[in-house]
């Protein structure tokens, strides 16, 4: 089965935008990063085991959260919408081979600055980049206020069945985005989502900064 190297679908939609459409070709590759198929016939029931939850205390880059383990820290340079490179900047874990919780952060990225940082189109335009780029389609949707701050969670699934759990969350300027991917229905864990949705806690009074120290691609 292939893995989830969400990764990289996060960097794209955060700095994603009009030139993601205009350059479709580019980015058709993404659907390789959520499951084509679910694992031959192996089933994960929802009593499976439980996942290493750890607080992640990153209150210098702007916000909080329980991860389910040490979580790898990520720097790509990505490609904005004038085709310039911009650094994207996330933390991800992979519990297990098929599994990827994620976030990702960014300041003022271009889906924001195409549409004049105005809170409900940004979060739209990235919600759609998101299902486009990962060819996904569109299952729930709640319009959503952590902490006060407008969000939005969608569930979104592929043709072979991978599910794509994503919570956007714009603060002030700053668009978080996190992710919970899993290869089948069986294998998604609501409980666990939630945990990891709902542990996230923005540090408003701290400013992002450009890249992380000692980061890895």
């Amino acid at each position: 089965m292939k893995k989830v190297y969400l990764y990289l679908v996060a960097i794209l939609l955060v700095i994603g935008g009009m030139y993601a459409w205009r350059q479709r070709h580019e980015f058709s590759f993404l659907r390789d990063y959520l499951p084509s198929r679910t694992a031959d016939g192996v089933i994960q029931l929802a009593g499976g085991k439980s996942l290493d939850w750890r607080p992640v205390d990153e209150s210098n880059l702007g916000f909080r959260v329980d991860m389910p383990g040490e979580p790898k820290r990520v720097v790509v340079q990505a490609t904005s919408e004038n085709g310039t490179p911009e650094p994207v900047n996330m933390l991800l874990v992979k519990p297990e081979p098929d599994k990827t919780y994620a976030v990702a952060w960014a300041e003022k990225p271009p889906v924001a600055r195409m549409n004049d940082l105005a809170p409900d189109k940004t979060l739209d335009q990235a919600r759609d980049g998101a299902l486009y780029r990962t060819s996904t389609t569109l299952r729930t949707e709640i319009r959503t206020s952590p902490q006060g701050y407008p969000g939005r969670d969608i569930v979104a699934h592929n043709a072979g069945g991978g599910i794509l759990d994503t919570r956007f969350v714009y603060a002030g300027t700053r668009l978080y985005m996190l992710i919970a991917a899993s290869p089948s229905p069986a294998a998604r864990r609501e409980n666990d989502i939630d945990h990891f949705f709902n542990s996230f806690v923005v540090a408003a009074s701290n400013r992002i900064p450009e890249t992380l120290p000692a980061a890895t691609q």
